[in-house]
């Protein structure tokens, strides 16, 4: 089924929007495009949250411990059915070093998102480190 400019442009702006509140560190503004039932897998084995109230304090406890870094999303393929949709996007998460150099970490960034009858929001979010394959 074909996806609708309109909700290409709504989860577009949606994605931007997570992308500004990360690179913010604005662990409030992350939450509020969540589901009060989000579920999400990070990068880190113990990033397993449930709920938006744990990924507020998750976010916070990231932001604290890391005081530089931003994420920056490339290539995102939007599809969805009625009020679902799912979307994969390229990442990279971005680091400064000591030094002042800015390091880039390759991600792979996925989710799913619930329609509410007038605004798209993240029910499913799955980051992985991208790790090359070498045979």
């Amino acid at each position: 089924m074909p996806v609708s400019a309109q909700t290409i442009d709504q989860i577009t702006v949606l994605l931007s929007r997570y992308q500004t509140a990360y690179n913010d560190h604005n662990a409030e503004a992350l939450a509020g495009l969540l589901a009060a039932d989000v579920v999400m897998y990070g990068c880190r084995t113990e990033e397993v949250i449930s709920g938006r109230e744990s990924f507020l304090s998750a976010m916070r406890e990231n932001f604290a411990r890391y005081k530089t870094g931003g994420i920056r999303f490339a290539d995102a393929e939007i599809k969805s059915e009625g009020v679902i949709a799912w979307l994969s996007a390229s990442c990279m998460l971005l680091s400064t070093a000591g030094s002042g150099a800015v390091h880039e970490t390759p991600c792979r960034f996925t989710a799913v998102l619930r329609g509410t009858g007038h605004a798209w929001e993240f029910a499913q979010i799955h980051m992985s480190l991208g790790y090359p394959y070498h045979a």
